[in-house]
């Protein structure tokens, strides 16, 4: 029995636990929220499913490498368009520790400081690396699960692995 005999009008429950009591008689209690491990039944919320998903394999990787490849080489053209407007002429080790940091990136979800020259170039190398990261989630592959709907899956990391190794062959022999 806990009583708080210190405040205006001593009040006396019978509860063990401080849960649906009321400092004052005339304000009613509220109720104690139940968790569903307390009563072993799991509450129906209405939220659909959250089990992990299996991404399905992509049908052409060939094909879907030489799209992926292409919209960076259109994202690396404005940078290098960009860099030599501030006087930066990107070298291809310069793309080479892009493409390392982003591939580190892929695997750990870390990346390493990218080396540079001065202040201006290191902007440049990181802005780079900034837009190329957000790549993978931004090139969706539809996937559909019913008549009526689709899901969407981003770029698994392997598969961004080897579209980087496609474009360093290419860019930096």
């Amino acid at each position: 029995m806990v009583t708080f005999s210190h405040l205006e009008g001593a009040f006396v429950t019978n509860f063990p636990y401080l849960d649906n009591m009321s400092v004052d008689p005339r304000i009613p209690a509220i109720p104690r929220r139940i968790v569903s491990g307390e009563t072993g039944a799991t509450p129906d919320l209405g939220l659909p499913d959250l089990t992990p998903i299996e991404v399905p394999e992509i049908e052409d990787p060939g094909r879907e490498k030489t799209l992926v490849t292409r919209r960076i080489l259109v994202l690396l053209g404005q940078h290098e368009i960009s860099a030599e407007r501030v006087g930066i002429k990107l070298a291809p080790e310069d793309l080479k520790s892009v493409f390392a940091a982003l591939r580190q990136h892929a695997r750990t979800g870390s990346a390493p400081e990218l080396p540079a020259r001065d202040e201006i170039h290191q902007y440049i190398l990181d802005s780079i690396f900034a837009e190329l990261v957000e790549e993978p989630s931004n090139i969706l592959y539809t996937t559909k699960t019913g008549p009526d709907t689709m899901r969407y899956d981003a770029m698994k990391p392997e598969f961004w692995s080897e579209c980087l190794d496609l474009l360093e062959k290419n860019l930096c022999p």
